[in-house]
């Protein structure tokens, strides 16, 4: 009886300490694991959004390095003339020639051609005219709009669509350029594009020339 008494005590044990032994499993380190499984899908995912950010500067489109056919000529004087025209508002031909007339003798340019007349709004799609220009020799466009157009733009491009000079004022009479002109190393299919920045009307614009 002892012997068995004995022999069912080790059993009696094992079977109390079995019954508490469950609880003091310890769940902790598969929770432990979670956050060092997430830690690094984290840190895996940084270099994406860097990747897709560093990615954006290359999206934008290059600056237009301008006309290649064509140098600018600036002149300080040249502006005066155009500063202290007064426009009479009688007829856009008329005050256009008279704008150009008063710089002939800063300029000593002659008028190409015949006095080219439009009439566009801030709606419209800009307007061109086409003009020979001959290598070695420098341009100057005045341009002068009715009451009803408060902004007239004007750009002087080459053959390929470039930018060789363009108006730098806000008002209903520019010209190109304010202080100086545009030279074409190359003779050239150039054209004055005119746009109108705010209001609608009549214009009318010259071409003079060295």
């Amino acid at each position: 009886m002892a012997f068995a008494g004995a022999a069912l005590s080790p059993f009696g044990l094992a079977a109390c300490g079995g019954g508490e032994k469950p609880p003091e499993t310890p769940s902790a380190p598969s929770a432990s694991a979670a956050p060092g499984a997430a830690g690094p899908a984290a840190s895996s995912s940084a270099p994406a959004v860097q990747s897709t950010a560093s990615s954006v500067p290359s999206a934008a489109p290059p600056p237009n390095p301008g006309s290649k056919k064509a140098t600018r000529k600036t002149d300080a004087s040249w502006a005066s003339c155009h500063q202290s025209y007064k426009a009479k508002n009688s007829e856009v031909s008329k005050d256009v020639d008279a704008m150009a007339k008063a710089c002939t003798a800063v300029t000593k340019m002659k008028l190409v051609g015949a006095t080219l007349t439009g009439k566009q709004s801030d709606q419209d799609t800009p307007q061109t005219f086409p003009f020979k220009a001959e290598a070695k020799h420098c341009y100057r466009v005045y341009a002068q709009a009715a009451d009803g157009i408060k902004d007239l733009d004007l750009a002087i491009k080459d053959s390929a669509g470039a930018v060789a000079g363009d108006d730098s004022t806000d008002d209903p009479s520019p010209v190109v350029l304010e202080d100086g002109a545009v030279c074409f190393t190359e003779s050239d299919a150039a054209s004055v594009v005119v746009s109108v920045g705010m209001g609608k009307g009549a214009y009318a614009l010259q071409i003079w020339s060295d």
